[in-house]
């Protein structure tokens, strides 16, 4: 059996998870101020939507994934679940096609509100990597 790289104590991933979601919301809120500050008010408003949409996407995901490994840990075939799963990718390419086609709001500002997360997740492992470095330096 292979030893895991470090022997300190990780941060639950329940308390990653929350900072992420914290991290997410802060990302929403501060383009969408930045977006109503600088810019035009429609900018703003597609980075609060694009960030609905972000919040909306991970929550289906997380209880998509989880109905999934439940009725896989069974014995059953998630198949319908599977559908789900891949469903809000085409309800997610809908809003936004519907948006880029009526030009309701600008699609740059919709499209970084949805990368909420993906910013989000980057910027929490950019605090993972830097406050081990600080336990290292301990």
């Amino acid at each position: 059996m292979s030893e895991p790289l470090t022997t300190e104590d990780q941060l639950p991933p329940q308390v990653s998870l929350n900072r992420v979601l914290v991290i997410m919301t802060v990302i929403v809120a501060v383009g969408t101020i930045a977006g109503f500050v600088f810019g035009p008010a429609r900018f703003g408003a597609g980075v609060i939507v694009g960030g609905v949409m972000s919040f909306a996407n991970y929550f289906w995901q997380r209880s998509s994934t989880r109905a999934i490994f439940e009725q896989a840990a069974n014995g059953e075939k998630p198949m319908l679940l599977g559908v789900r799963y891949i469903l809000r990718y085409v309800a997610i390419g809908l809003v936004v096609w519907a948006i880029y086609a009526t030009g309701a709001l600008p699609i740059v500002a919709v499209v970084l509100g949805l990368a909420a997360f993906a910013f989000a997740v980057v910027i929490e492992g950019l605090i993972g990597i830097f406050s081990s470095f600080n336990r290292q330096e301990s």
